[in-house]
């Protein structure tokens, strides 16, 4: 791992970090976009430093009663680029209103 991919990672785990412990509104918005589920790969075990509750063959030994933010990884699209794409999550991001658009769901068209 490159420097800029250590320190880019740290920033995630920072971010998230902060997202779960002051903006629940968020977190709980971008969960309900949250569709699939986790493989149980141990890659988002391994974000900088590897969590010592990850066991042999990638598994989380306390995996029921995981940290809140490892149950909500990902929080957002931001937390799947680069070694995380091939994650069990994906998210549903609704297109924006267009004008356009509105008047259709207004019956103006």
């Amino acid at each position: 791992m490159s420097a800029l991919d250590f320190v880019m990672e740290g920033w995630g785990k920072l971010r998230r970090f902060y997202l779960v412990r002051f903006r629940k509104s968020y977190v709980k918005k971008m969960h309900g976009l949250r569709r699939g589920q986790c493989l149980r790969c141990g890659a988002c075990c391994s974000i900088t430093i590897k969590c010592p509750h990850l066991k042999d063959g990638n598994r989380c030994s306390i995996y029921e009663h995981r940290y809140e933010q490892c149950r909500l990884f990902p929080i957002d699209p931001r937390d799947l680029r680069g070694r995380f794409s091939a994650c069990g999550f994906k998210f549903v991001i609704p297109e924006p209103e267009t004008s356009d658009t509105a008047r259709e769901s207004l019956g103006e068209a």
